[in-house]
């Protein structure tokens, strides 16, 4: 297996993280990204992220390992920062200008906060789908949409499609960088400026278009050759049950997130 983490790919082991039950680490992530959203506290931010740092550590999962495959979402970040640096908090005190352009107090404020809620958001899936089968997490899903089942909704249906959406991001972005690798050795090169990246992409969005749709295709195939029937009711292979480490895991977790939450309340330069 390689040093690359992509969100949906699991890496099977025995750690704590890996022996949660997926319904208390799925909950747990919830409830983060719920409270993250009512404050812009920079504190709490940092203190979420070295958090989810040490249980992802805890789960066997190398930190440098985790930071380098977090660069990409960089961009995102980047751009959540700039949008705030331009747009945000225009009224408050002015720290610097450079040729007109205004960084404010509160712009600079308002963009470390919300790329740090942003990273907080990726670190989050990270460790869910590291340390869960994407199995799992169709179950989970499919378990608590089962009410829905009154209302003529497939949730089966719905939860095969999670799996298969969760199941198959790994495996095309290990086709991509295979289709890459074999273009390069071709004699295609990628390197240059903007313009002509995007260009040589087409070497690279084609091959992996026309992979996906063939995998599609084998996959429909497969599932029909087993006997796969719309809205029918299915067995599950394992029962989920919390024990003493999950309830140990929710309520503590909890209970450090709101103290957080309090204490940062309040005070948004915090």
């Amino acid at each position: 297996m390689t040093n690359r983490f992509i969100i949906g790919q699991y890496r099977p082991s025995d750690s704590f993280g890996h022996r949660l039950d997926p319904r208390g680490k799925v909950l747990f992530a919830v409830f983060l990204m719920i409270v993250s959203v009512f404050t812009t506290s920079i504190l709490f931010y940092v203190a979420i992220v070295l958090g989810l740092c040490l249980l992802i550590r805890l789960s066997g999962i190398s930190i440098r390992g985790l930071m380098k495959n977090i660069r990409p979402f960089i961009i995102l970040v980047s751009i959540t920062a700039l949008y705030h640096l331009i747009f945000s908090a225009r009224e408050t005190p002015e720290i610097l200008n450079i040729f007109g352009f205004r960084l404010t107090e509160g712009g600079l404020y308002m963009a470390v906060s919300f790329s740090l809620r942003v990273l907080v958001f990726v670190v989050i899936a990270f460790f869910i789908s590291l340390t869960t089968p994407p199995v799992d997490l169709g179950e989970t899903l499919v378990g608590w949409l089962k009410p829905l089942k009154k209302l003529k909704v497939p949730v089966g249906d719905i939860g095969l499609i999670v799996f298969i959406a969760m199941r198959f991001v790994p495996v095309l972005a290990e086709e991509f960088d295979t289709i890459r690798k074999a273009q390069i050795i071709r004699g295609v090169d990628f390197s240059g400026g903007l313009v002509k990246k995007a260009r040589r992409l087409v070497f690279l969005l084609i091959p992996v278009f026309q992979s996906a749709i063939r995998r599609a295709d084998d996959l429909a195939l497969a599932i029909e050759s087993r006997g796969y029937i719309s809205g029918v009711e299915r067995s599950s292979f394992r029962e989920f049950k919390f024990v003493r480490r999950d309830w140990f895991f929710m309520i503590a977790s909890a209970f450090l997130v709101i103290l957080l939450f309090i204490i940062t309340k309040g005070k948004p330069y915090l």
